[in-house]
């Protein structure tokens, strides 16, 4: 009887995990789909620059961000399951009407209102799979989740490419799978609920020769979280650190098709079919950053390898992205491999490691709105530089690639200076244990 619940918690665990995964890389997938699109819509002269696609998102990110805010506050009294599936039900269908639109106005319009009925999906997941998950399973669905955006990059510009110039079948397409992520995840949270998460233990033995049974969860404990007033520091921290990292990142991502059309001269369905080689290739980036984060604890000195290389990256691209569009497209996946690996650990990983310490759900919310809005804000400068009609193509590329390196060189210093207060912090608590 034992054996047979056991298979059944770990189907339940396996079913979630999938579940949850499918729901967030079709949903985003659906959504980065105008993002795929926008070579083929700006071609066709009616739905305005390129700056005017960009506001699309913009107005997106804008309502996901406020919507987010709003749910923090209730998200302890949410029914996840049914709050997803009637939010996220609506967003496909919101899908499919894109396929109907004719002009601008119409895509601000549905997409504001798409970005408030998908606000939930990132806080929501991750506060579910941190309610029901053991700690062996976390890794798993953390390397799933963070490196969701990159398959969903894969889903969103592969449909477009398929298609070709035909922008409004993706659409469809996509809204009618999104229908059926929502069944599957609705029934994984049925399933999962008849499982709590029990709690897991391991023995320790001390230097001194006492022996004691530690949670998991201390043992990943190098932020020493152990009252309010940090936990509040510890939020406020998380918030600012992923606009940071998230900035960072969709300075290129969400511009690389534009890139290989001024930069490399391909034409719109050749970019798009390039472009989905940074998708498959920025998933590695997550992988390797939760494996990091496994090994070596302190995940702040993971994120300050991963942008420390990418800033190297991203300085070569500066000085050599005209000499050769293969040469620049190598340094463009690299510096996205490791900006998407490094910026997981705002968006997960910090928060599930650190679940028994504060509401991951909460915490994962607030990032996802402070990195929703920094998704909607940053890619829009960066087209405003390159729709620059006073430069040529390469400098407004010049000015573009100088932000991104200016932009990296804060990230790398913000970091640093978070690892050494926190290292400040940890020798002030053991000076106060010793003391007593």
């Amino acid at each position: 009887m034992e054996l047979e619940q056991s298979k059944q918690r770990t189907h339940a665990y396996a079913f979630l995990i999938f579940a949850s995964f499918f729901l967030y890389i079709i949903l985003t997938g659906a959504k980065n789909l105008y993002v795929a699109e926008k070579t083929t819509l700006q071609s066709l002269g009616t739905f305005g620059s390129y700056t005017d696609l960009a506001s699309t998102m913009e107005y997106y990110f804008y309502a996901y961000a406020a919507m987010q805010i709003f749910l923090a506050f209730f998200m302890h009294k949410l029914n996840i399951k049914w709050f997803l599936t009637i939010t996220l039900g609506i967003s496909a269908v919101i899908s499919i009407l894109m396929a109907f639109t004719d002009n601008i106005v119409s895509h601000w319009v549905l997409y504001t209102v798409n970005g408030a009925m998908q606000a939930g999906v990132w806080g929501c997941t991750i506060k579910v799979l941190g309610q029901y998950l053991p700690q062996k399973n976390l890794s798993v669905a953390n390397s799933l989740m963070t490196s969701g955006p990159a398959v969903a990059g894969v889903i969103s510009y592969g449909t477009a490419a398929i298609f070709g110039d035909n922008w409004t079948l993706p659409f469809i397409v996509l809204g009618v799978i999104l229908i059926v992520a929502v069944v599957l995840y609705f029934l994984s949270v049925s399933n999962v609920q008849r499982f709590p998460r029990e709690l897991e233990t391991h023995h320790v033995v001390h230097s001194d020769g006492t022996e004691e049974d530690v949670s998991e969860e201390d043992k990943n404990d190098f932020i020493h979280i152990n009252s309010k007033k940090r936990r509040i520091a510890f939020y406020v921290i998380s918030v600012i650190m992923g606009a940071v990292v998230t900035s960072l990142f969709f300075t290129i991502n969400n511009t690389l098709d534009i890139f290989l059309k001024q930069i490399g001269g391909f034409d719109n369905t050749t970019s798009k079919w390039l472009t989905v080689l940074a998708p498959v290739a920025i998933v590695v980036g997550p992988i390797l950053c939760v494996r990091a984060c496994v090994k070596y604890t302190n995940f702040l000195h993971v994120a300050t390898v991963f942008f420390g290389l990418a800033l190297v990256f991203a300085t070569i691209l500066l000085f050599v992205f005209d000499f050769n569009i293969f040469l620049s497209l190598a340094l463009i996946l690299a510096f996205m491999i490791l900006t998407n690996g490094g910026r997981s650990i705002s968006l997960s990983i910090a928060a599930l490691q650190m679940r028994d310490k504060i509401d991951a759900g909460l915490c994962s919310t607030l990032v996802n709105a402070a990195a929703s809005i920094a998704t909607g804000v940053i890619p829009k400068i960066f087209t405003q530089i390159l729709d620059n009609p006073t430069r040529t193509v390469l400098q407004n590329w010049t000015n573009a690639f100088k932000l991104v390196v200016i932009w990296n060189v804060a990230t790398v210093a913000i970091i640093i200076a978070l690892a050494l207060w926190v290292k400040y912090l940890n020798k002030k608590d053991k000076k106060k244990e010793t003391d007593k």
